[in-house]
């Protein structure tokens, strides 16, 4: 049996074993909150050899008939339950899928966002595929890191690593430009570096885990690996099947330092002797999970390098090592973590003002800016674009390709009376109407059509377009640049590449296709819409996605920004961005936003929001913005419903852990029926005023 086939067959070997102890504890896998916690179970005599920490097994719950799936989190010699605990049933699979430190990260996650560690293993663990399990059992899986040869590291990121492997987290601005690698493909620079740092930590023995917002990204890093010698990368994609995604996990688990490589589960993937885990681009809300407890990836990289870093002391202290470490019980594994983006977030750089985080020191080369109010005698503006960006667009398309960033997808997102100028609304929901097409007006909520709109101002049938969208700007530049080849890259249209013939791009932000060489012009509009976000992030997403395009750009092209002022565009062109983000944070502390804060929301009915903040007691460093109304939700028959209400905690990071335990309790006590007992309902949560709670929402203050 071969190296590789042995790592594939002691998955159940190198779990815990019962030992002899007649006490399981198990978590079941359910979404009830006051489900959250390890129930007892008798360890059945003819499953003894077999149960391990970490497998998924079927338990019985209130009953004998009725059985629940759960994992086994540990054994004990005896058990505070006073009655005859029921056996467990079955196992489900010999893999041990729930390994100790993942257990422990999802608890701790799990703790801070007041939610249960069922829903961050759902996120953690893929669903189960019997032949994949067998093929990777029997070792003839097929493993694409097998025959890799160990690429060459370079000395600067070799350094890097050795930070890192001291359990160092910096924060990394990425130079502008992309860069064409090996087998020809062009992909950001960023890719190539955290490439590289990637497998300067797997040089060292130990592995690595990478994070991007989305496939694009994650193929970008793909990519990068196989050009530099690793293709044998883990990939842990929502786009994978089912059994694909099994097997990565399945080859991530055993033992053999990986590069894991996803978006933002991966964060939760099994890593034997992790070393590092790099997140690329935080600040993108694609990083921010949207099922519950709405973990961001940023939070969790955090939490699981201190967790793992702990685990990695405590078994030294106990003497209990890995085998690589040769019985050195001095050896601890620490787990580093890097931070970059063209753009830095707020979260980031207040963890850089506290010295938690280092900022890289090395100044990254940026592409030259220049905006309208550097150019002096302004022509009129002409067609999309004042004339002095037509110019750049001319120039650029002479060389090659040319990117256009617009504001929002579609035709013209605001539709108005053509008569009274007020803003046009779906009488079905109530939301705002825009242009699918030059005569096609639909809810931009619901998508209903608004052939029969009438104004109820003044009664006017006729609307009218403000704005343009990504299809209207293509229109436009057909007419403005006739006889030049223009793509359009949206979320309906999206393109990844395009090569390096002159061709005008426009592109929604974030979905910038990557040109073959670099685009000779990067053209931002629509700055002065973005900036007018109602957000409290408006200003740091617009300079993401303002850099993130202007990184796009070839070394001698450059960016120009057609409209906008105010201190961040200020920033943006001059590059002194960390100064901006600075006052940035000064503002928000005086004001106790996030990230100064942490904040929470409190949803439900009067009496569950009102019992739940009465939990809070006088914590100091904690105070509350509400309640006030936020929806209202039709009952039976369409008969009116109660009102939900929703208050904000703002609450010092030292409160955290106390906030987040007081708050879930309430929760609790809703989901088990006490506050339904008292508002004369039937016990459950499935009652409309039920509690929900949200840490860390970064739109919780937006309109």
């Amino acid at each position: 049996m071969g190296a590789v086939e042995t790592a594939h067959t002691d998955l159940s070997d190198r779990a815990e074993a019962a030992q002899g102890r007649p006490v399981a504890q198990v978590l079941l896998d359910s979404a009830l909150p006051q489900l959250d916690h390890l129930f007892d179970y008798a360890v059945p005599a003819d499953l003894a050899d077999d149960l391990r920490v970490g497998q998924r097994v079927r338990v019985p719950f209130r009953s004998q008939n009725r059985r629940s799936h759960g994992y086994v989190v540990g054994f004990a010699e005896r058990s505070d339950f006073g009655g005859e605990l029921q056996p467990i049933a079955d196992i489900v699979g010999p893999v041990p899928a729930l390994t100790p430190q993942l257990w422990r990260v999802a608890r701790a996650v799990a703790d801070r966002a007041g939610g249960s560690a069922s829903d961050i293993l759902r996120l953690a663990l893929p669903q189960r595929m019997v032949r994949a399990e067998k093929q990777h059992l029997a070792g003839t899986a097929a493993d694409p890191g097998a025959d890799d040869l160990a690429p060459e590291v370079a000395e600067q990121e070799a350094e890097t690593a050795k930070l890192l492997l001291n359990g160092d987290r910096l924060a990394i601005t990425s130079s502008h430009g992309p860069e064409r690698l090996s087998t020809g493909e062009w992909v950001g620079g960023w890719a190539v570096q955290l490439a590289k740092l990637a497998l300067a930590v797997h040089a060292e023995g130990r592995s690595a885990i990478l994070v991007a917002p989305d496939y694009r990204d994650v193929d970008q890093l793909a990519d990068a690996l196989a050009s530099l010698g690793h293709s044998g990368v883990v990939r842990v994609d929502s786009r994978q099947s089912g059994s694909a995604r099994y097997a990565s996990f399945l080859r991530a688990l055993d033992a053999k330092p990986r590069i894991v490589l996803g978006n933002r589960s991966a964060i939760y993937a099994p890593a034997y002797r992790l070393g590092a885990i790099l997140l690329w681009d935080d600040g993108d809300p694609l990083l921010s999970e949207p099922l519950a407890p709405y973990v961001h990836a940023r939070d969790a990289a955090l939490v699981r390098a201190s967790i793992e870093h702990a685990e990695s002391a405590a078994a030294v202290d106990t003497g209990v090592t890995n085998a690589d470490q040769q019985g050195d019980d001095s050896a601890v594994d620490r787990v580093g973590l890097v931070f970059a983006a063209h753009a830095r977030s707020a979260e980031v750089q207040r963890l850089i003002d506290i010295n938690y985080v280092k900022a890289e020191s090395v100044p990254p080369r940026r592409t030259r800016i220049i905006t309208a109010d550097a150019v002096q005698n302004l022509e009129a503006d002409f067609g999309r674009v004042p004339e002095f960006a037509a110019r750049s667009i001319r120039e650029g398309l002479s060389k090659g390709p040319v990117l256009v960033q617009v504001a929002v997808p579609g035709y013209a997102p605001v539709a108005v009376c053509d008569d009274c100028g007020e803003r046009a609304r779906c009488k079905s929901c109530g939301g705002p109407i825009g242009f699918q097409g030059m005569h096609r007006a639909v809810c931009r909520w619901c998508g209903e059509h608004a052939s029969a709109w009438r104004c109820p101002e003044c009664n006017s049938a006729r609307l009218a377009q403000r704005g343009a969208g990504s299809e209207r700007t293509v229109e436009q530049f057909q007419k403005q640049f006739p006889g030049t080849r223009v793509i359009l890259s949206d979320g309906a249209h999206p393109h990844e590449r395009v090569d390096s013939r002159p061709a005008l791009v426009v592109a929604t932000r974030g979905a910038e296709p990557i040109a073959a060489g670099g685009y000779h012009a990067v053209v931002l509009l629509d700055a002065d819409r973005l900036l007018s976000i109602e957000s409290l992030r408006a200003a740091e997403d617009c300079m993401r996605w303002w850099q993130n395009a202007a990184a796009l750009a070839a070394p001698d092209g450059r960016c120009v920004l057609a409209s906008g002022s105010g201190p961040v565009v200020q920033a943006f062109v001059t590059g002194r961005i960390d100064e901006w983000l600075r006052s940035e944070l000064r503002d928000r502390h005086q004001l106790r936003y996030p990230p100064a804060v942490r904040v929470a929301s409190v949803t439900g009915g009067r009496q569950q929001v009102d019992r739940a903040l009465k939990a809070l007691g006088q914590l100091p460093g904690v105070d509350t913005l509400g309640p006030t109304p936020v929806q209202e939700r039709p009952g039976p028959n369409g008969q009116r419903g109660a009102a939900l209400l929703r208050a904000i905690v703002r609450f010092d990071y030292a409160q955290g852990a106390e906030v987040a335990k007081r708050l879930r309790g309430a929760l609790v006590a809703d989901a088990a029926g006490s506050s339904s007992r008292v508002a004369g309902r039937a016990p459950g949560r499935a009652h409309p005023e039920a509690l929900r709670l949200r840490f860390d929402d970064r739109g919780v203050f937006d309109s």
